[in-house]
Order: structure tokens, then C-alpha cells, then sequence
């Protein structure tokens, strides 16, 4: 497997940290910056930082679908402040641009937990919030302690300043991941869910959307996206664009 492409290119550690201090003093959170030019700005410089890190890596790729790529992404590669606090930046303008109403961030195991973390923080400073909670899941469930898949106080629920007495009362949940591609890590929350009833997903933000696809009947693209937008009627939102944003990384190796 490979960590490299042909963009040669790569921003530097000042670079990256100068420009992130230039566009956070230049960006409002809770403005809306849906059509602002400096949150393009800080969307290619996440992508700098995807190339500066070598998130993607290149060779002969079975993902856990089963199916096999010649790409793989590796968020865990932007272990570091500056990517961090970038992509928790635009998640917390996205979910504010979006207007998405929770109760609770939910930060998909492993690489949501960070994020979601994060992310929390960026909200909190819009002053939009008295208080966020956030909860995450865990792989393997614990036998002893807390035994739960979601990890959180869910005993006693305090959204904001108000105690929920009655857990048959809807509570809205954003969930965060670092990239979808096929649904399963989605579809394995929903599973995880279940012994929550009164926790209701109503959205899904990742930062990046891989776009992949499977052929119908008609030969047409069936975008994995838009298949379970349908079948959970929950939007997904992602930072990025795998067809738009990165597919000159990917085209750049392939070539």
C-alpha cells in the first residue's frame, strides 16, 4: 500500500497554521457562510492537509464491504491540532448552516470520538447553546461498569438547562463520522440504538463522502448516499465531495 500521489506540492506546518488563524479571525460561526468565500478557502485547506499528511493511500484495497479499491482514505493520519480543529470548525458551520436541531452530538467510533469532541467546543464558543452533550459508541461491549454500546449519561438526561423526566420523549441525535462510503457504520448504529428508543438520529455529518455506487438494472450509478437517505429519511451532509473535491488526488495517481 502507498502514501503518496504525484502532487508534489505540500503545504508547510506555518503555512497551514497562518492561513487557519487568518480564516477563523475572518469566519463567523452561526453567520450564514453558505455561499462565503473563506469557507471554500478552509475547505481547500483541509484538502492541503489531507495531501500534506497522506490520508490517502493508493494500492490493491479490500474495504469492509468486501469490495475492492485502488484508494483508501485514512483520516487517523491527520492526527494532529491544526487538521483537527479545522474539520471540527466546518463541521460546527455545517451543522449551524444547516440549522440541525439536537439534543446530543454522537461521535461514531473510533475516529467521530475526537471529533465530536471538538466539535462540541466550536459550538460552545457561538454562545447558541447553554450546554452540549455528546455521546459515542464502542465496538465490543463491556461485561462489567458501564455495559452500554452508547457511551453516556443517559440515566439522568439534562439537555441544556432542562431535565427530561420521560425517556419516551424523542431526543434528537447528529451523528459524526470521518467518512461514508457504503452505510455500514451507519446501519450498525441503528442496531446499537435500538435499546434507546427515545433517541432518534435525524442527521449525518461526515467529512467526507467517498460517492461510491452500485450499478441498477439500467446501468445506471446508484449513489450508497442517496440509497440510505431513502431508506432512513436522514440527510447526509459531508465537508467534501469525493467526486468534486479530491477526485484530482485520485485521478492524479491513476493516470
Amino acid at each position: 500500500m502507498e502514501r503518496h500521489n504525484k502532487e508534489t506540492k505540500h503545504i508547510s506546518e506555518e503555512e497551514l497554521r497562518t492561513k487557519y488563524d487568518e480564516l477563523c479571525k475572518k469566519i463567523k460561526l452561526g453567520n450564514d457562510n453558505s455561499n462565503n468565500d473563506d469557507i471554500k478557502e478552509m475547505k481547500k485547506l483541509l484538502v492541503d492537509a489531507l495531501v500534506k499528511y497522506k490520508v490517502i493511500l493508493y494500492g490493491d484495497i479490500t474495504l469492509k464491504s468486501k469490495k475492492k479499491v485502488n484508494n483508501y482514505i485514512s483520516m487517523g493520519f491527520l492526527n494532529n491540532a491544526i487538521s483537527a480543529n479545522i474539520i471540527s470548525f466546518l463541521l460546527s458551520d455545517l451543522i449551524l448552516s444547516k440549522k440541525l436541531s439536537f439534543d446530543y452530538l454522537f461521535g461514531a467510533s473510533y475516529k467521530g470520538i475526537p471529533i465530536v469532541t471538538l466539535t462540541s467546543h466550536f459550538l460552545l464558543t457561538t454562545n447558541k447553546f447553554h450546554n452540549i452533550f455528546f455521546l459515542y459508541d464502542r465496538k465490543e461491549k463491556k461485561d462489567y461498569g458501564d455495559k452500554s454500546f452508547i457511551v453516556g449519561n443517559l440515566e439522568e438526561n439534562y439537555i441544556g438547562s432542562v431535565q427530561v423526566e420521560k425517556k419516551t420523549d424523542k431526543k434528537k441525535v447528529v451523528v459524526i463520522d470521518d467518512v461514508f462510503s457504503y452505510g455500514i457504520v451507519l446501519t450498525d448504529i441503528f442496531k446499537k440504538m435500538k435499546a434507546f428508543e427515545y433517541l432518534e438520529i435525524v442527521a449525518w455529518v461526515v467529512v467526507i463522502n467517498r460517492n461510491e455506487y452500485k450499478m441498477n438494472e439500467k446501468n445506471e450509478k446508484v449513489y450508497f448516499k442517496d440509497i440510505f437517505e431513502q431508506k432512513h429519511n436522514i440527510p447526509i451532509y459531508s465537508l467534501i465531495n469525493g467526486n468534486d473535491d479530491i477526485s484530482h488526488l485520485i485521478k492524479n495517481y491513476t493516470d
